[in-house]
């Protein structure tokens, strides 16, 4: 509960990959129970797990506005928003890479092969 009120500085860099690898495998495996079924699972699932990414960003942005504890050296402090920066960075690209590979849904036909 302390990291959703604080933020952690790698909330993005472990949200985004996760939410991109989860987003690749689910695309392969649900194009046969997609095709079968005639019901689009893709883009909402992508939709889903770019907001995913998108809410690890957002904790790596908390943490950078908490700014560190002032018990913290200088060193560590700068560490920290580097880190959270560069969360923040990751699962904008991510998500982005999430969307765009769900999209692909919207052009191509599922049961082509």
């Amino acid at each position: 509960m302390r990291a959703l009120r604080l933020g952690t500085s790698w909330g993005g860099l472990l949200s985004g990959p996760l939410a991109w690898a989860i987003s690749t495998q689910l695309n392969y495996a649900l194009v046969h129970w997609q095709c079968n079924r005639q019901v689009q699972l893709v883009l909402p699932v992508a939709l889903l797990l770019a907001i995913f990414s998108l809410l690890g960003g957002a904790l790596s942005w908390r943490a950078k506005r908490q700014g560190g504890a002032a018990f913290k050296p200088e060193r560590t402090r700068s560490t920290e928003r580097f880190v959270a920066d560069l969360g923040m960075l990751a699962a904008l690209l991510f998500a982005l890479v999430i969307i765009m590979q769900g999209s692909a849904a919207l052009i191509l036909d599922e049961c082509l092969r």
